[in-house]
């Protein structure tokens, strides 16, 4: 055991003696009485608000001792714990599978203060081609959570059924974050853990008389990806200010934020000294809101928002390149240009430079009316308008000592790409009917979204909501049924296209025609072949819908609270890419042997002794990466809370929560394949285009059980909030496989591999065929047919059950301090099970993980 391990035990030790301290001694003296006069909720809660959602007070927030806003999704049911990593880019992902599911991420709204934090305008990649190639880019994914300090958050409000209509581009649900503001005491944080270091600082006061409240937070973070890696590292520094301010007939709330962000990996890709990665990540972001109350017979009142976010984004890296003998051209014109033969030994540096920015301005009228006790009607009209864009310099290295993986891109400037601006109108009506001791409620709405752009042809959405509740019970008395509800809910949702997707970048393939070195002589020529198609920009590009339908039951019985939800969803035209392949013809010169040569490259090719070089004329395809609508998910689940119940003897509250959740995800965009072989010295002459990339799976199927039983104790009178949680995986399935839609299964060879024919085929002149079952056998179509890696590729994974122990504890002392320990994995139980997929054991739940918090409060 280590010495940073064993001090957070004695930590632990001494917080749980205070509490022993506090029941004995304490109880003569009770100096503690006004430190907690009522017990604080520390769980997730369902909110009375229509649909299926959670709230997440600041209790809630501290007692997790959360370190970024992804952590809190493990307060939802059914999320399994993970354990905090600040060295790796966080999403919100909402009803996933995994954590790192894109599309999920990318169909998830954060929503801070009333203004949208989107990642749409991100373009930190080399291109479609090299888009996984930069450290920790977060581009065509969800929006980079870190950046959030739970520090500063006052509440969080995670929608997870469906969303009212005045939230648009939004797919899987959206998380609402509620800053600190107003009048607040001066509290002072800090976080340790063995690999963060955290602080925070924060204060509300109140101006003048009637000049509103200020309120004003800073936070810092640092993490190590392990105690013994400091080249790794993540810092993270934000500042808050919040301005409030009620009028006689009006309302102003004012909210600024910032954050800087820097990844850094001293140890480069190679680990060779000199080389390094980094990652920095600046955004500052202003929001106003607030109403005008008019009371108008006609309409209540006015409700405005307007904010700006401004960022500024750039990976830079160096890295070194031992052995190469490649030749390269930096033209960005097609045909025949010299080309550069590149050193042998060599470091290069990359740089890749994004400003995104965005915009947005609403306005909302609301009519309010009731009629007598029994009828009230919120009806709702609004006008959102929002404008993205990226003003970076983009993409820049030496063309003459490029890195190797990006031999295809060129350099590039985002200022380039037009600003895209987004139209919304929505309409919503929220309606409350009393009759007797029941109550109905309905919530319907409509949202129409336009997207003002030749890019498209399909550019429009229409996104249809509803959510409606029926309560048969709710009564306040301590009767044994006091509370009996049912909701529904039902709506579409659409997801606006990312700028990368929009304007990628034009894709270049150099073929090297001609090489000539003679080092004695000083005398070389390298010749290249650069064929550029601009066709990776697809505009029959859809918007992805998700179809989500839900049922849910609440009741209260003697003071427990349960609630059931069994939902259904199903996406379509989820955004992907594809690759595609395109035929052109080339020049390959006779090469030439003699030293002493003077070949020069002239308009009509390449010349020796004033004769043209005799040359065949060789085809071969261009690959390419375009964005589709491949991804199709279907999903279904149920989830539940119960509780809290209590024991007074033990002091104690007791809850239930999990869920059931199956995925199918499949990706149905077809997908070209070159083999990389030669015939007769030749490229092979066709590309295969298969319902799949590389593998000959498009299929994923998750099925998860699971839940979680959670001890709360709490002893009001002396500050005192354990939380002991037991996580349970009853079921943990996995499963690849391959669905054809034009009745091409995957089938076993001779050999007993599992083998997939392409559904086409593409010749030298851009023709494309049907591939039949007989061409996989014919000489000249074989190398067509793609095989599994393992002939137990498409076996289920089927885990026994696992269990999983955290501990929270959260100890005020006095009145102005309070601490704070967390363990995750408790007892360390990292049970290994086996995959029968790839024949290999895997690591279940999260290692070891503990922390310790103190909290300075006047």
């Amino acid at each position: 055991m280590n010495n940073c391990y064993r001090g957070y035990i004695l930590i632990a030790f001494w917080v749980c003696s205070l509490a022993v301290y506090g029941q004995t001694e304490m109880q003569a003296i009770d100096t503690l009485r006004n430190i907690r006069l009522q017990e604080v909720i520390v769980t997730a809660t369902q909110s009375n608000a229509p649909g299926t959602r959670s709230v997440i007070g600041q209790d809630a927030i501290r007692h997790i001792q959360a370190t970024d806003l992804s952590v809190l999704s493990q307060l939802l049911p059914g999320v399994l714990v993970r354990n905090p990593d600040l060295n790796a880019p966080a999403a919100f992902t909402i009803r996933s599978a995994t954590y790192e599911n894109t599309t999920n991420a990318l169909g998830t709204a954060i929503v801070v203060d009333g203004l949208r934090m989107n990642n749409n305008a991100n373009m930190q990649q080399m291109g479609l081609e090299g888009r996984g190639s930069l450290f920790n880019s977060t581009v065509l994914s969800g929006f980079d959570v870190r950046s959030l300090s739970p520090s500063s958050v006052e509440s969080v409000e995670v929608i997870r059924g469906v969303p009212s209509a005045r939230y648009g581009d939004v797919t899987s649900g959206v998380v609402l974050v509620k800053s600190k503001a107003g009048i607040q005491p001066l509290t002072i944080g800090i976080r340790l853990t063995a690999t963060e270091k955290l602080a925070s600082v924060g204060k509300g006061i109140a101006i003048s008389n009637n000049g509103g409240t200020l309120y004003l937070g800073a936070d810092y973070a640092l993490s190590n990806q392990s105690p013994q890696v400091f080249e790794e590292s993540f810092q993270r520094f934000g500042i808050q200010a919040a301005y409030a301010k009620d009028f006689r007939s009006a309302t102003l709330r004012f909210n600024m934020r910032g954050y800087w962000m820097k990844d850094n990996d001293k140890r480069g890709q190679n680990t060779v000294d000199g080389e390094f990665r980094k990652y920095l990540d600046q955004n500052i972001s202003f929001s106003a809101n607030g109403q005008w109350k008019l009371n108008r017979s006609w309409i209540s009142n006015l409700e405005y928002q307007l904010g700006f976010t401004y960022g500024s984004q750039k990976n830079e890296s160096s890295t070194y390149y031992s052995g190469t003998q490649q030749v390269t051209t930096y033209t960005a014109q097609a045909g025949e240009h010299a080309g550069v033969f590149l050193p042998p030994h060599y470091f290069s540096q990359l740089s890749v430079e994004g400003k995104p920015l965005s915009g947005d301005v609403s306005l909302a009228a609301n009519h309010r009316k009731t009629m007598g006790e029994n009828i009230s009607n919120h009806l709702q009209l609004g006008l959102h308008a929002e404008v993205e864009g990226n003003r970076g310099k983009g993409i820049s290295f030496d063309p003459l000592r490029p890195p190797l993986e990006m031999l295809r891109v060129r350099t590039r400037s985002y200022r380039d790409i037009p600003l895209l601006y987004k139209y919304s109108a929505f309409a919503e009506n929220y309606f409350i009917l009393r009759y007797g001791k029941m109550r109905t409620e309905v919530q319907a709405g409509v949202r129409f979204t336009q997207l003002p752009t030749q890019r498209l042809q399909r550019n429009s959405s229409v996104d249809p909501r509803i959510n409606l509740s029926q309560i048969f019970i709710d009564r306040t008395d301590d009767t044994f049924l006091s509370r009996f509800s049912v909701r529904l809910g039902w709506g579409l949702m659409h997801k606006m296209p990312v700028l990368a997707y929009l304007y990628p970048d034009k894709s270049y393939t150099d073929m090297n025609c001609f090489t000539y070195n003679d080092a004695e002589n000083n005398q070389r020529l390298t010749v290249m072949h650069t064929f550029i198609t601009d066709r990776n920009f697809n505009s029959d590009l859809r918007l992805p819908v998700n179809q989500k339908f839900e049922i849910g039951v609440n009741f209260r019985i003697g003071g427990v609270i349960a609630d059931v939800v069994w939902f259904k969803e199903h996406l379509k035209n989820g955004y992907c890419t594809s690759q595609l392949a395109e035929p052109f013809s080339y020049r390959h010169y006779s090469p030439l042997i003699s030293k002493g040569e003077q070949p020069e490259l002239t308009d009509e090719g390449v010349m020796n002794d004033g004769e043209l070089l005799p040359y065949t004329l060789n085809t071969t395809f261009a690959t390419y990466l375009s964005p589709q609508n491949g991804i199709e998910q279907e999903k279904q689940g149920v989830e539940y809370t119960i509780g809290p119940i209590h024991s007074k003897t033990l002091r104690s509250s007791f809850y239930i929560s999990g869920g059931y959740l199956d995925v199918c995800e499949k990706n149905t965009a077809l997908s070209a394949l070159h083999p990389q072989i030669e015939v007769n010295g030749k490229a092979y002459p066709y590309v295969g285009i298969y319902e799949t990339g590389p593998s000959v799976a498009n299929t994923q199927i998750w099925q998860q059980l699971n839940s979680r039983f959670q001890c709360v104790t709490q002893i009001p009178r002396i500050g005192l909030i354990t939380s002991l949680t037991l996580q349970a995986v009853w079921m943990d399935k996995q499963q690849r496989g391959m669905e054809s839609r034009f009745n091409n299964p995957v089938y076993m060879d001779s050999n007993n591999q599992k083998c997939l024919n392409p559904v086409y085929y593409i010749d030298g002149e851009g023709n494309q065929h049907p591939f039949t079952p007989d061409m996989a056998t014919d000489e000249r179509f074989a190398d067509l047919v793609i095989r599994a890696n393992t002939t137990t590729a498409f076996l289920k994974d089927s885990y026994k059950p696992y269990f999983l122990l955290n501990l929270r504890v959260t100890k005020e002392i006095g009145r102005h301090v309070s601490v704070a320990f967390c363990a995750n994995n408790l007892l360390q139980s990292n049970p290994k099970r086996y995959r029968r997929s790839i024949q290999k054991y895997a690591v279940v739940n999260p290692d070891l993980y503990y922390g310790a918090e103190i909290s300075i409060c006047f």
